[in-house]
């Protein structure tokens, strides 16, 4: 199978991730020794032949990808916008009302990346403390180094929100492999969400996307790890689909002896020590949607 350059693994690689192709997708080290399927929004499904070979021969971890409903993985979801007549009357109407807001209170223009790099990084630390968790963004150094690959590569773009001049909320997108854009960062100041930025961020950036760049579809995210119901909420409201699909998740087999002996109040207490702390909430996290694999599809009850 022929697979097209893709820009994401240009950027990641640039950032000092691995990057990987095998037989049927791109991936990069998203963790040390997991891979993570690139673009986020394209489910593959992989025989075992290809898994096992990923698995042996960069010596891995894991490996989660999206595939479809009927595959065997964890139930998830992915969020996307193919509507290229995308207005105000797709939004849910408490939405609509806070987006007209935040059109007024706020000026949304594109940015460039070094700008980004002076004015993102207070945005950064904002989000991390509103989401209670370590992030590497907060690492001014990663933040250099994140703003300079964006910088380099072609068809990453930096997008702002702005009250009065002040940076209120940031997103980055990536086009990508199909004509598609990759939404891969959107952090905002806690201070000033009360003017909806981030309403007006998303509006106005997707419009664009869809009107100025021919774009045929908006990824604003593949399912994490860990519990987003919030977000979820806002990105549904602001007329987005949150889309059912499965993840699956390949454990080496010397991992998936030691996370069998993992049981559940062991890792609720893990993270209850060290609640802020990201491998040991991914791990966790992994572990317990790893325990979640079926074949079966979404419950259809009301």
């Amino acid at each position: 199978m022929s697979l097209e350059i893709n820009p994401m693994v240009e950027f990641f690689e640039r950032l000092g991730h691995r990057v990987i192709k095998s037989k049927n997708s791109w991936w990069y080290e998203v963790q040390p020794r997991v891979l993570l399927s690139l673009p986020y929004y394209k489910q593959i499904d992989l025989e075992d032949e290809e898994i096992n070979e990923l698995l042996q021969k960069y010596k891995l971890r894991a490996i989660r990808y999206p595939t479809s409903l009927k595959s065997f993985g964890f139930l998830s979801n992915i969020t996307v916008n193919t509507n290229k007549d995308y207005d105000m009357s797709n939004l849910h109407s408490k939405a609509r009302n806070q987006t007209r807001r935040g059109l007024e209170n706020c000026i949304v223009e594109q940015m460039n990346f070094d700008d980004l790099y002076e004015e993102g990084l207070s945005l950064n630390k904002s989000t991390a403390e509103r989401q209670g968790r370590e992030s590497y963004y907060c690492n001014p150094v990663y933040w250099r180094k994140y703003c300079q690959a964006a910088k380099a590569t072609e068809g990453v773009d930096a997008w702002g929100s702005f009250i009065k001049g002040r940076l209120a909320s940031v997103l980055v997108t990536i086009k990508t492999v199909g004509n598609w854009s990759e939404w891969v960062l959107n952090h905002s100041d806690t201070d000033l969400l009360i003017k909806y930025p981030n309403n007006a961020l998303a509006f106005t950036v997707a419009q664009q996307l869809f009107k100025k760049q021919e774009i045929e579809g908006i990824c604003y995210g593949l399912g994490s790890l860990e519990e987003t119901t919030h977000l979820d909420h806002f990105k549904k409201r602001m007329g987005w689909t949150v889309q059912p699909i499965k993840q699956r998740l390949i454990f080496s087999p010397k991992m998936r002896i030691a996370f069998s002996l993992a049981q559940e109040p062991f890792l609720k207490l893990l993270c209850k020590c060290f609640p802020k702390n990201y491998s040991i909430r991914k791990a966790s996290a992994m572990i317990r949607l790893y325990r979640q694999h079926t074949y079966e599809g979404p419950s259809t009850d009301s």
